[in-house]
């Protein structure tokens, strides 16, 4: 856990709980208040790059919890929605403290 507001812990399909850091947010034009958001468990795949989820973020009675995005169309469309110039600084800028 490199950044406290960054990391979350999660149960992975196998089970167990492990670390995950979010490596990008992006605004939900449907709901601004439950955004998109990309991470990982720092899971390699078998390309040796880290496998990429996707999630949403939900919070009911001021506790926040992750939605797991699976829909390979919504995927698709928050890849999309990732590559606006405005969404690309910020999550930049999100990379480069993760990287200090």
């Amino acid at each position: 856990m490199k950044y406290e507001d960054l990391s979350f812990n999660f149960i992975n399909k196998d089970g167990m709980e492990v670390i995950c850091d979010i490596t990008e947010v992006i605004p939900n034009p449907d709901n601004e208040d439950e955004p998109f958001v990309k991470f990982t468990d720092y899971t390699l795949d078998e390309n040796d790059e880290f496998v990429v989820m996707y999630g949403k973020i939900i919070t009911e009675n001021e506790e926040s919890k992750l939605e797991l995005i699976e829909d390979q169309n919504l995927i698709k469309k928050i890849d999309e929605l990732a590559n606006d110039e405005t969404v690309k600084y910020v999550n930049d800028q999100i990379q480069e403290n993760i990287s200090e």
